[in-house]
């Protein structure tokens, strides 16, 4: 008896023994798996955050402004352009309600329309509170055939909206310069062909006025030449030292008939002599040449044109003052434009193509300069160039 039961307690730790065995060995399985598991859930983890780090730095460096509305009408997430075009801090976007940063109806309820029907949505749109002028699109978000929300995504066309303006604008006073001189042209000769030829003193007279609208034609083709060729940088700049003062001298031979006849006064100040500069002599004849044309033609009788030149902190400043009929305040940020007069009736009377100061300012930057116009009205204007020493 005593024998068997020693004999069962024998199979009994055997088995004991075994099933521990065996359980130590599932249970080192089973912690493995779950050691591969979490490891395996680590790696998903860490591979989620940094696709959305990723997406977070790409929404982040957007130039577009990007909204997230949720079905609950809030904001879960919006990039800083956004921010910036709404002048939100971006802060306090994330978690409103978008009409509490959208104060605008007509961005509102395209978003109400996405989120109610899951429709797209798009408008070129000013919106309220803002100078500027934006493309929106707003689009339901789906992850299989759950709805998610809606993204917004405004994309600010102002610049490109005032460069349609500019081109419109162009265009239209490009067919207006064109067409008035044309028009005269057409119109006299006309009336040589229908007998005036006949007429001498008549006939002198008209073909002079024909002859001298043909001048204002050629000026304008190649000041739109010049301005093409200085726009598409294909009118390179051949640097090199030349004296100021002969080129001024240059200058002020080719006005000396209209000078005289005006009677004026032109007076000059070089801090040195030579006064040696270093950029491209012929572009830099062509400025002089607009700047003093303008000095001539809007002084007045008896008046006076002063040349400064000097050298300071690096740079070389260029003024050229007269004592004309100025400039107004409000026209002064203007003159620079192309085709812009501030006196149009004068203008016309004095002739120019009224891209005079546009050329000048783009050949200034080109050299990397700056130029600024100073004027009080009935005394007259100083513009000022700034070009870096080297």
């Amino acid at each position: 008896m005593s024998r068997l039961l020693f004999l069962s307690l024998l199979i009994f730790s055997g088995f004991a023994a075994w099933q521990a065995f065996f359980f130590r060995r599932k249970l080192r399985e089973v912690s493995g798996y779950a050691e591969e598991v979490s490891l395996r859930l680590q790696e998903k983890v860490r591979l989620a955050e940094e696709e959305k780090n990723r997406i977070l730095a790409i929404l982040e460096s957007m130039a577009e402004g990007v909204a997230v509305i949720a079905p609950d009408q809030r904001l879960t997430l919006a990039n800083p352009a956004l921010a910036r075009a709404l002048s939100f801090p971006k802060n306090q976007i994330e978690g409103r309600y978008f009409w509490e940063v959208f104060r605008d109806s007509s961005v509102n309820e395209m978003i109400v329309k996405t989120l109610e029907e899951h429709v797209s949505m798009h408008r070129e749109h000013s919106i309220l509170l803002s100078d500027s002028i934006f493309q929106i699109h707003v689009s339901p978000v789906f992850r299989g055939k759950n709805f998610l929300g809606a993204v917004a995504i405004f994309y600010d066309v102002t610049q490109l909206k005032k460069l349609e303006r500019l081109r419109s604008e162009f265009v239209a006073n490009v067919s207006h310069e064109l067409k008035t001189p044309l028009t005269s042209i057409l119109g006299f000769v006309e009336t040589l062909k229908e007998g005036a030829m006949d007429d001498q003193e008549n006939r002198s007279r008209f073909l002079a006025i024909i002859e001298d609208h043909s001048k204002k034609l050629y000026q304008l083709i190649e000041d739109l030449l010049s301005l093409s060729k200085l726009d598409t940088e294909k009118q390179e700049l051949k640097k090199e030292e030349f004296d100021l003062a002969e080129v001024l001298d240059r200058a002020l031979a080719s006005f000396e008939r209209p000078i005289r006849v005006k009677k004026l006064k032109v007076l000059t100040e070089f801090s040195s002599r030579p006064f040696l500069l270093s950029a491209d002599s012929a572009s830099f004849e062509e400025v002089l040449n607009n700047l003093l044309d303008n000095a001539i033609k809007y002084n007045v009788e008896g008046g006076e044109i002063r040349v400064r030149a000097s050298r300071g902190g690096g740079s070389v400043s260029v003024e050229i003052q007269d004592t004309g009929i100025g400039i107004s305040k409000p026209e002064l940020p203007k003159i620079f434009d192309r085709f812009y007069r501030a006196d149009k009736s004068r203008s016309r009377q004095t002739g120019g193509t009224g891209l005079g100061l546009a050329i000048v300012k783009r050949i200034v930057e080109r050299h990397a300069g700056r130029i600024e116009a100073q004027s009080v009205p009935n005394q007259g204007s100083t513009f000022t160039l700034t070009l870096p020493q080297n």
